[in-house]
C-alpha cells in the first residue's frame, strides 16, 4: 500500500507541475510585436508596412522633416481625408465616428520616439495634428495639408 501511495503522489506532482506549466507554454504563443516604421515630413506621413496583425504594435516614428509633428493613432471606419474638424480644418479629437487611441506630442526635427500600443482588428487613421501659426499669420494645419494616412489591422 505504501509504494501505492508513493506512486500516486509522484503521478499526482507530476500532473500539478504539468499544469502549472501551461500558461507559460500558451504565453510563448502569444504573436510577437511588429514594428511599423514612420516617417514623418511636410506634409506627408509614410510607412513601411499598411496593416498589423491584432496585437502589440510598435510604431518607430522618425520626424525627418522641418518642422515639429506630432503622431496620432485614432481608430475609424472613416477615410483618412474625412475625418470631423475643427473649424481651421484640424481634426476634431474623438469626433463623431473616431476615437483617439494615443499620441505623441511634438517631435522635433531630426527626432525618433516610439509609440507602443495594443490593437485590436479594425480601420485606423494616422495623422500629424499640428496647428502651426507662421510668422505672416497664416495658419498651417498639418492634416488639412495631407498629413495622414489609412492603417489596417486584421
Amino acid at each position: 500500500m505504501k509504494s501505492q501511495t508513493k506512486a500516486l503522489m509522484r503521478t499526482l506532482s507530476a500532473v500539478i507541475a504539468a499544469a502549472l506549466t501551461l500558461p507559460a507554454c500558451n504565453d510563448s504563443t502569444a504573436p510577437s510585436p511588429v514594428t511599423v516604421n514612420v516617417t514623418l515630413r511636410e506634409f506627408n506621413i509614410s510607412l513601411d508596412r499598411a496593416s498589423a496583425s491584432r496585437g502589440t504594435v510598435i510604431f518607430h516614428v522618425t520626424n525627418s522633416g522641418q518642422d515639429t509633428h506630432e503622431f496620432l493613432v485614432i481608430r475609424t471606419d472613416r477615410a483618412p481625408n474625412a475625418l470631423p474638424t475643427e473649424a481651421d480644418g484640424s481634426y476634431q479629437e474623438n469626433g463623431s465616428g473616431t476615437q483617439l487611441l494615443e499620441e505623441i506630442e511634438e517631435i522635433p526635427p531630426g527626432t525618433t520616439r516610439d509609440l507602443t500600443i495594443d490593437l485590436t482588428e479594425g480601420n485606423h487613421v494616422l495623422i500629424c495634428n499640428m496647428v502651426m501659426v507662421e510668422d505672416d499669420g497664416t495658419v498651417e494645419v498639418h492634416y488639412a495639408l495631407g498629413m495622414r494616412t489609412a492603417f489596417r489591422v486584421d
